[in-house]
């Protein structure tokens, strides 16, 4: 059985975009896995991991991190005609939304969350998230989330502007087909609602407000 190495907080509070990208992928594969529990300072001290991120998967003794390498290779190793999320026709497609999601969303979310995920954490883990954010950006997370909030035409509201528009003529990213491109994106707004309330999604923006349901409805049944 795949062992999946999730990045958590307090109370095993799962909120990593990208691992969920990977729980969605198996979940819609229904291929079986072991959540392994992982915080931010267990993985820097367990000399499993070395230069490995979260999500990170042991597959019959085979370790591998990226939630796009594992995605791929889960796609091309429990190979099922009837849930095809990854294919030869539609690799450069999600390639795409991988690095725009990676690029622009997840920067856009993280402005208006980067402190509020400080709360869902231990204290050790608070202290290493901190103290790490703080020389990543250069100013304490209080100060970049609270000076980022007070942007009016912000980047997330951008983001959310241009995808309510790509989903105006179809139901999903790539079309009328779920992808993995959909799994990418889920999982960073999944990623802002389990820490914050300041990645809700506007009224305005029907369309990306209809492919989240149409998302959420999948894998509720």
């Amino acid at each position: 059985m795949i062992k999946l190495y999730d990045l958590v907080g307090k109370d095993n509070l799962s909120f990593s975009p990208y691992c969920w990208r990977i729980k969605y992928l198996l979940n819609y594969k229904k291929i079986p896995y072991q959540i392994i529990p992982t915080t931010f300072t267990a993985r820097i001290k367990n000399n499993f991991f070395g230069e490995s991120r979260l999500p990170t998967i042991l597959d019959n003794n085979e370790k591998i991190s990226d939630s796009f390498v594992i995605a791929k290779y889960i796609e091309k190793k429990y190979f099922d005609h009837s849930s095809i999320l990854i294919s030869s026709s539609n690799i450069d497609s999600i390639t795409f939304i991988n690095n725009w999601a990676d690029t622009f969303l997840n920067k856009s979310i993280v402005q208006r969350i980067l402190n509020d995920i400080s709360f869902h954490l231990d204290e050790d883990d608070r202290d290493y998230f901190i103290t790490s954010r703080t020389n990543r950006f250069g100013e304490h997370p209080r100060d970049y989330q609270a000076k980022n909030l007070l942007i009016i035409n912000n980047e997330f509201l951008q983001n959310c502007k241009f995808l309510n528009i790509h989903l105006s003529d179809r139901t999903f990213i790539l079309g009328d087909k779920i992808s993995y491109a959909d799994l990418i994106l889920a999982g960073s707004f999944l990623w802002g609602e389990k820490v914050s309330t300041n990645t809700r999604i506007d009224d305005m923006f029907e369309h990306l407000l209809k492919w989240k349901e149409e998302i959420k409805n999948i894998f509720e049944n």
